[in-house]
Formats: structure tokens, sequence, C-alpha cells
């Protein structure tokens, strides 16, 4: 088995400054993504958002001091020190974790058993937002278990990507998988024992992976997460901890034989990034994906895109009864997708701007 390493994620590379030693460094070992990410590497900026400089004076400071706030909650949980009068926590206490992490705002949560190989090998430097240089630095194995939670987005906004309102979904979502993040790690700490909360600014593990072995969901054909119940409409957190739980194992719905008929959202991704080429990784079924072009929509419309995650059937929700059923029922799942098709067409989209960036109007 291979570790991932956060170096190789776009974020990390696009990061690297031309000249530098890092630089030189990974792209002596991995000279195969040079030529592809030289013609991304500049800064992403909201500002490229295609909409006037009144909307953009009105609107970018939605999510301007988010990283802030991150940052302070992060800051906050980080500097809290263990208790060393450590309660005793049997693992029939699972399921009270479990609501627990949903009392303070996620819609669902699993537990995994970590191996060595559920860490990155090394940071990939893209932590500066809550003030840490992670680049280079090999990640050490500390905890055994990780509490994995997803946030959903609204779909509403979601569904108006490439726009404005797709990018306030997905930073709103990050807020609060930080904030649920901090206050569990805060809590476990109380409880006297060692945790580390993951969120959008800094990881020690891989998220997708991590979360499908919490049995949260599988892996689609866009590499996200994809849920029973909001597909890839949401956003992943964790909190590794030394507190040992039930652990959850990894569900098997049928998502894989229902993406190879489905492909929606390859037929919908703007920059052709998706591809139908499967590829195993660790034991789990990803698909060959191009994070270059897809990093490159994003420069040139400012946001997140999102139509991969609109574009699922699984996000605009289906009848739980089906979905229930589709294992191994191609009948069922063209059922589930006729229905769909018929609802949404080939894709759920708001051509209108939705009432919070409307200017001009009024009752």
């Amino acid at each position: 088995m291979k570790k991932y390493d956060e170096r190789e994620t776009i974020f990390s590379r696009v990061s690297l400054q031309k000249g530098t030693k890092e630089y030189n460094d990974f792209y002596k070992e991995h000279s195969g993504y040079k030529y592809k990410d030289d013609k991304v590497r500049r800064p992403f900026q909201r500002e490229n958002i295609k909409e006037s400089d009144r909307f953009k004076e009105l609107f970018l400071p939605l999510t301007l001091d988010n990283k802030k706030i991150i940052n302070s909650m992060f800051q906050t949980a980080r500097s809290k020190p263990v208790n060393p009068q450590r309660v005793a926590v049997e693992k029939s206490f699972t399921n009270n974790i479990k609501e627990i992490v949903k009392y303070f705002g996620a819609t669902d949560v699993g537990i995994a058993k970590m191996t060595d190989y559920s860490y990155y090998l090394y940071q990939g430097g893209v932590s500066e937002t809550v003030g840490l240089d992670t680049y280079n630095q090999k990640v050490v194995p500390r905890y055994r278990t990780a509490i994995v939670f997803t946030v959903k987005m609204d779909i509403a906004q979601i569904n108006r990507g490439p726009h404005f309102e797709e990018l306030l979904a997905t930073e709103h979502a990050y807020w609060r998988v930080a904030e649920i993040g901090a206050r569990l790690e805060m809590y476990l700490k109380e409880l006297g024992y060692k945790s580390e909360s993951q969120n959008g600014e800094y990881y020690l593990v891989p998220m997708v992976p991590l979360a499908y072995d919490a049995g949260l969901g599988q892996i689609g054909m866009s590499n996200h997460l994809v849920t029973k119940e909001y597909g890839d409409n949401v956003r992943l957190g964790a909190v590794l901890t030394t507190l040992e739980l039930e652990y959850d194992q990894p569900v098997d719905f049928g998502l894989h034989e229902f993406c190879r008929k489905c492909a929606l959202c390859l037929q919908n991704c703007p920059s052709k990034s998706i591809t139908h080429l499967e590829r195993l990784v660790n034991g789990r079924t990803f698909y060959k994906f191009e994070d270059t072009s897809c990093y490159d929509l994003w420069l040139h419309t400012g946001t997140d895109c999102g139509i991969c995650i609109q574009s699922c059937p699984f996000s605009q929700g289906l009848d739980q009864t089906l979905v229930d059923q589709m294992k191994d029922n191609p009948k069922v799942m063209d059922q589930i997708l006729d229905e769909h098709n018929r609802i949404h067409g080939r894709r759920e989209y708001t051509k209108r701007p939705l009432n919070i960036v409307k200017i001009g109007e009024s009752k």
C-alpha cells in the first residue's frame, strides 16, 4: 500500500513558488505534474466572479472573514490542554458521542478505526490560514480513532453553481465544519483524551477515504463521498482522538454500479475533468480525475463551481425506499434515474439569482 501525500494535492502543488527549493525538489520527483501545474499557478481570486462591481462590493464581504473566524476556533481548541483527570468512557458511549456531534450541528457521524495508512505521509503546507507552516512535515500517526462527520449544504444555493450562491453554501459549510470540530475537540480534551480537529484549513488525513471507512457513504465518479440521503452535497470534518469507541464499517448500497449507469457529473462537468476510468487506491475505487483543469475553471469563475454536486441525483434527493433496494438491482437503478430525469432533467440548475443576492428589489 502507498500512503496518501498531501503535497500531491492540487492546492499544495499550485502554492509552490517557482525557483524555490520546495518547488525544485517536488517537481524533480513528480515531473509529470509540472507542465499543467505551471499553467494554473496563479492566485485564486474571488474577484474573478462574473458579476458587477456593485455586486462584489455588497456581497464578497459575506465570506471575507470566514477564515479568520475558523482560525480563531481552531487555535482556541488547539490551545486547550488535555484534562489530566481522565474520565472513563466505555465503548458503549459511542452512540452518545454521535448524538453529541449532531447536537453540535453535524448531519451524520461515523467512527473509523485508523491505521498508519489512514494518514498522509507528508503535510502539504495548506494551513497558513491557521498560522501553521506544515509543508514537508512528516505525519506521525498518533491516534487510532477518527470521529468523522458530514455537514449538509444548502441545495438551493448549490443549484446556482457555478455562481456566487454556490460559494456561499460551501464557505458556510466549511465554517460549520470548523465550529463542530473545535467544540468536539475541546469536549474530548475535557474528558482527558488527546484530540485534533480536521477542517478545511488543516489536515493530517485525506478526508474522503476516511469518511468512506467510517461508513458515511461511498466514493462516486466525481471522487466525492456520496451519502445515501444527501449525495455529495456535504462537506466533511473529523476529530482524531485517543478515545477508543465502537467502529463503523464501510457501506455498499450499490453506488459503484449506479454511477456507471448515471455519469451525470461526467456529462455536465464544464472542464471535462471527470472521467469514467477507474483506479484502485488502497483498496478503494476512485476515478481518474484531471485536477488542474478543474482548478483552472475555479480560477476563471472565482467560485468552487459545484456543478458535479448539483448534477448528482443523490444530491437532489431520492426515494430512500428505492435506494435501499437498488444494490444488485439494475431495474431499480433505472427506475431511480428515470424519475430523477423526469423531475430534474440532465442538471438541476437555477437560472435566476436567489433573493439573498438580488439587488434593487424590495417588497
